[in-house]
């Protein structure tokens, strides 16, 4: 074990490492865990948990019932605009959106960031149903509006963060009886 250890150790780019070839070593040790390598990979993983719940405790306090994953201090969004850290509190408060807590990770289906502050991963996202467009549903982050001060802004944000989808109007009929406001453009004369 302690020659694997410490060959991973030496790596920087441990965080690259194929999740594929992880579970490989781990379901059939080799003598990279030592002379013994089922007990090698055994004591790994026991040191690995041991060090992990250590790390929670620190970040999170002694309370367990207490832990969430996706919370703001473990895995949560917030979207930051870019202008945030130029602009005083009130407006940075209408600019940014969340946090709201989404657990996940580059291994999950909703693909998120492995930082506790998950800045990137999947944002839209749409579901087809090509017999009838009609039954489509989408995800998309935070909302479909530029402007903070529209109610579309930060209106699917939540919906994002949950893992839930919103309908998607394809046929004529469906989107006018969804409309909420129409824009008409017209050309100078």
């Amino acid at each position: 074990m302690s020659a694997l250890c410490s060959s991973l150790k030496k790596r920087e780019w441990l965080g690259a490492l194929s999740m594929s070839r992880t579970i490989d070593w781990l379901l059939s040790p080799d003598g990279r865990f030592g002379e013994n390598p089922t007990a090698g990979r055994d004591a790994l993983l026991a040191k690995s948990l041991i060090e992990a719940v250590t790390g929670l405790r620190s970040r999170l306090g002694p309370d367990m019932a207490q832990w969430r994953y996706g919370q703001e201090k473990f895995k949560h969004a917030l979207i930051e605009h870019p202008i945030s850290a130029a602009v005083n509190q009130a407006i940075r408060e209408k600019l940014d959106v969340g946090p709201l807590p989404r657990g996940g990770n580059g291994y999950t289906p909703n693909n998120t960031g492995d930082a506790d502050n998950q800045t990137s991963g999947a944002s839209f996202r749409v579901v087809a149903d090509t017999a009838n467009w009609d039954n489509a549903v989408g995800t998309n982050t935070p909302g479909q509006s530029g402007n903070p001060d529209d109610p579309h802004y930060r209106d699917l944000f939540e919906m994002w963060a949950t893992g839930k989808y919103f309908p998607l109007a394809y046929s004529r009929l469906k989107v006018e009886s969804v409309t909420e406001s129409r824009t008409v453009l017209q050309p100078r004369r």
